[in-house]
């Protein structure tokens, strides 16, 4: 069995796909399946699912919603065991942890970073690509509401990081085609600093020093497109220096028109905790110490 996050919430069994039908559902599978083995407080699905407005008998409703879950996991070959009802806690999924897509890539990400530390970097290079087949698309992507937005946008950073060192193992074996095709690709995908470096070094390896100021140019409308911002002074000057041209050859992008606003991960309203396996909040009772304060 397979239990997946990374794309559709889902389970697949014997090649066989298991959909629930609605997305509160899924909300619930997804919630239990980032904490195998623990138990998540009741009050966590209820902001999940439905954020600071919960309905009427909202505890209730979950409980309806567990109850659709089990009967997947056993729909796929599961036990009904597997999902324990804590009475007034919560409830816990008690499967192993790797039967999870999300771990597996975590875990497979982890023992890449000691492959690479090791210099072993053929087998760290298959690792960090293994790692990265098992996403299957955006995450959690048929999930609705703010905890999963939040969790996308979290998780896509993790999907990035690995990528990035993927790519800067790549070009320490002198890969320098493969980091141009990949880095583009990727820039087209998420226009970061970062990725536009890893493409800029890539072309400059692979003999293709000619097309660095064009890159840099199109790479930079794409990042005023995506999110208001531009090319930084230095990764101007590494574009320029790859490109071992006149300075004039690769020009530094306009500034922004007056008025815009460039949002980043620094004045985000939305903060992820990517490290460890809390991907939940305790909800304290109403009354209780803490409630309310956020």
């Amino acid at each position: 069995m397979d239990v997946r996050l990374l794309g559709d919430v889902e389970i697949e069994a014997a090649g066989v796909t298991y959909t629930l039908g609605r997305t509160a559902e899924r909300c619930v599978l997804a919630t239990l399946a980032f904490n195998p083995g623990r138990v998540v407080p009741l009050g966590t699905f209820v902001a999940h699912i439905w954020g600071e407005h919960p309905p009427p008998k909202a505890e209730e409703t979950v409980a309806t919603y567990v109850r659709a879950v089990r009967r997947m996991i056993e729909q796929a070959g599961g036990g009904r065991e597997w999902l324990v009802n804590r009475r007034s806690d919560g409830y816990r999924l008690d499967i192993d942890p790797v039967l999870v897509d999300h771990r597996r890539f975590t875990d497979l990400a982890g023992t890449a970073r000691v492959l690479a530390r090791q210099r072993d970097d053929a087998r760290a290079v298959e690792t960090f690509e293994r790692a990265l087949r098992l996403w299957r698309g955006e995450a959690l992507a048929n999930v609705a509401g703010q905890w999963a937005k939040t969790c996308r946008h979290g998780l896509r950073l993790d999907r990035l990081r690995v990528t990035y060192e993927l790519l800067e193992l790549l070009l320490r074996a002198s890969a320098y085609g493969d980091v141009a095709t990949r880095a583009a690709d990727l820039v087209r995908e998420e226009p970061t600093e970062r990725a536009i470096a890893l493409a800029l070094r890539g072309l400059a390896g692979s003999g293709q020093r000619a097309l660095i100021p064009s890159f840099l140019a199109r790479a930079a409308e794409q990042m005023r497109e995506v999110n208001g911002s531009r090319p930084s002074a230095d990764l101007v000057a590494l574009a320029r220096r790859l490109a071992g041209e006149p300075e004039a050859a690769v020009a530094a992008p306009p500034e922004p028109a007056a008025g815009t606003v460039v949002m980043n991960v620094r004045n985000a309203t939305n903060v992820y905790q990517a490290s460890g396996d809390q991907y939940f909040s305790v909800i304290p009772p109403r009354g209780a110490p803490g409630a309310g304060r956020r």
